[in-house]
């Protein structure tokens, strides 16, 4: 799967545009285990937004002041070997169904259709060994592409206000546990927010910000 490089969105490659308002939409992050008959340990991330039509998810990255940095806890990432760093092909889910519980990157695609997300220069191609570390980098849409309105069901996994920004598996690992930053625009302004998670139990939520549990949520006034 070829990876692209990013060239149209200054805030990405960049430091990002720092305009935290009091008014976005961004409520924080959810953590989910993805069942599956391989013995994988796979962590779907979703970012959540609560304005519909309003708000619009755009880049993940890392910076000098907030680096990215997404571990495995005693073993490596899985990667299979018909993917790639990006959504994988559903196409060759029938012959290699383990390639649906890949890592990959993402804004708001589970599969390859459609998909036109964008990474950085300097981002690392191949998520492999125990970590994914950047501070210049990222992955990114820009701010007009469908896939990162959380509200398009017809375009954007899964289109009820969250939506899908990376998909991390392991075969040998006891936990993944992340950072990075996330930008996005809501009511035509640009934010951003840096953001951690934990794995959860199996089944259980997790809505974590860097101050603790909806750490994301921004008070209204």
């Amino acid at each position: 799967m070829k990876m692209k490089t990013l060239s149209l969105l200054a805030g990405v490659g960049a430091p990002l545009i720092a305009t935290m308002s009091a008014q976005a939409g961004f409520v924080g992050i959810k953590v989910t285990n993805k069942p599956n008959s391989f013995g994988l340990l796979v962590v779907n991330v979703y970012a959540i937004f609560d304005r519909p039509g309003e708000d619009h998810m755009v880049a993940v990255a890392g910076t000098p002041n907030n680096p990215m940095l997404v571990q495995v806890v005693g073993g490596t990432f899985y990667n299979s070997a018909f993917g790639g760093d990006q959504a994988p092909n559903a196409a060759f889910f029938p012959q290699f169904p383990s390639l649906e519980f890949d890592t990959f990157v993402t804004i708001g695609k589970k599969t390859a259709a459609g998909d036109t997300l964008t990474v950085t220069p300097g981002f690392p191609l191949g998520i492999t060994g125990s970590s994914l570390s950047t501070n210049g980098s990222g992955w990114a849409v820009i701010p007009t592409a469908v896939q990162g309105d959380p509200f398009d069901a017809a375009n954007s996994f899964p289109g009820n206000g969250q939506i899908l920004i990376a998909q991390f598996s392991t075969a040998d690992g006891s936990a993944i546990i992340g950072s990075f930053l996330l930008q996005y625009v809501s009511n035509g302004k640009s934010h951003q927010s840096f953001v951690s998670f934990p794995i959860p139990t199996p089944g259980a939520l997790a809505l974590i910000g860097t101050a603790g549990l909806m750490a994301g949520r921004r008070r209204r006034r």
